[in-house]
């Protein structure tokens, strides 16, 4: 017997959690009348402060930082904070090979 999958229309247009942040930090823009990347930046700074200072009034910053500490591999593209793998190397300039011309001798 096949059974049916349905999905109620509030759960189908229910955002992620990336699309809710995002959201907040495009108010926190607009709000300011800032639109520059660095600005952005800003914002998400913002924002976190104020979840920060919430948390700690509240009694559940280290539940926080733990979470964020456990939780640190499953954030989203854009949002993570381990440092660039080693295997890519910038490249090294190109030594001349050419004589320097009026070098000391």
């Amino acid at each position: 017997m096949a059974t049916k999958n349905t999905t109620t229309a509030t759960e189908a247009a229910k955002p992620t959690t990336q699309q809710v942040v995002n959201d907040g930090i495009v108010r926190v823009i607009q709000a300011h009348n800032i639109d520059a990347q660095k600005n952005r930046y800003k914002a998400m700074r913002a924002i976190a402060w104020q979840a920060f200072a919430q948390a700690v009034e509240a009694g559940t910053f280290d539940l926080l930082v733990s979470a964020t500490i456990k939780n640190v591999e499953k954030l989203p593209a854009g949002w993570e904070i381990a440092p660039p793998s080693k295997s890519v190397s910038k490249p090294s300039p190109a030594k001349s090979t050419t004589p320097r011309s009026g070098a000391a001798r």
